[in-house]
């Protein structure tokens, strides 16, 4: 076994983060690899929110990039606005962008009013989420005013569109016959921005190509958990991996560098991450045999059968302290 000096030298510090402001979200994407919608309401403090911006600035040599995020971070406009105006006063720097998915882009004036705020609060970009995903659920005209009214305010270069090509060519999905919805779903998903957790892991890893869980072998997650510099806290205090919602590598309920640490020194004492690290979701999905868990015949990712793997483990009860938030798991829905 790798002793915890050797893996503490590989531990990377956080030097770009993402608030979870809130894991509301007017819209349930079958893209969300977070599994936010509009039946949750957990909110991040703006006090919590500078603490933890504050730690994680003090934790990485470099600073670190903020980007404010959700859930839809716009569905709570004046705490999103206090938030940004109260870091710009302590000399928070960092605020490199915040993401939305427009839903509140009806006006122009509203638009430029709201973006001249953030600006004032020194936010880098606004990014527009544009999909056939978030279509279903927001008009794509209010993301093309959005990016429009943004960028007569800050420019074309600090106005981000995911993605653009559905911006400039896409429709809105809502009210489209299921097979032609997910005719669309399908032939989207084969550009490759998908991640397959969270919701995503559902009706969209179902509808692209897959390979049976043999092929994922030796794939290990060290990388993605021990490697990665981007992390975001949840409303609750989690700290997950930038890209692998549902595993808690840590809780900021103490100094963010003293969480980040506890992830080297605890790591031998969590079995999940000691799996995943090691071996990826194939030496996961060793030990999770032997509390029921079955593979699908095949799997669209790596992150797929990861998922599936945590999925069991966590409705089965197990291993709370790696396993979480609920939330993501969908355990609301029950």
């Amino acid at each position: 076994m790798q002793d915890v000096k050797d893996i503490s030298n590989r531990l990377n510090h956080w030097s770009f983060a993402g608030l979870l402001m809130t894991n509301w979200c007017n819209a349930r994407c079958e893209s969300c690899y977070l599994n936010c919608g509009p039946e949750l309401a957990d909110r991040m403090p703006v006090e919590k929110a500078l603490e933890y911006w504050q730690g994680l600035a003090e934790a990485s040599p470099g600073g670190c990039r903020i980007h404010i995020t959700g859930g839809e971070p716009f569905g709570d406009w004046p705490a999103l606005i206090e938030l940004c105006r109260k870091a710009k006063a302590m000399g928070l720097d960092g605020l490199e962008k915040v993401e939305t998915n427009a839903f509140w882009a009806t006006d122009r004036d509203l638009v430029k009013s709201r973006i001249s705020e953030l600006a004032e609060a020194e936010m880098g970009k606004l990014v527009i989420s544009a999909d056939p995903y978030h279509q279903r659920f927001v008009p794509v005209a209010n993301c093309r005013l959005a990016a429009q009214a943004a960028t007569e305010v800050l420019g074309p270069q600090r106005v981000q569109v995911r993605w653009r090509d559905w911006l400039a060519d896409g429709f809105d999905t809502a009210g489209l016959p299921e097979d032609e919805l997910h005719r669309v779903y399908a032939e989207y998903a084969l550009k490759g921005r998908d991640r397959y957790n969270g919701r995503a892991a559902g009706l969209l890893a179902k509808l692209s190509p897959g390979r049976p869980s043999e092929h994922f072998s030796g794939m290990n997650c060290s990388d993605q958990i021990l490697g990665s510099k981007h992390v975001h806290i949840c409303p609750g205090g989690e700290i997950m991996p930038g890209v692998c919602a549902g595993i808690m590598i840590a809780r900021a309920d103490a100094t963010i560098e003293s969480a980040r640490r506890r992830l080297a020194e605890d790591r031998p004492a969590r079995p999940v991450l000691s799996a995943l690290i090691g071996g990826g979701p194939a030496a996961l999905a060793k030990p999770a045999a032997n509390y029921g868990f079955k593979p699908q015949a095949v799997y669209a990712s790596k992150c797929h059968l990861c998922r599936d793997i945590r999925s069991h483990l966590f409705m089965a009860g197990l291993f709370p302290d790696e396993l979480g938030p609920a939330w993501v798991y969908g355990k609301h829905l029950k």
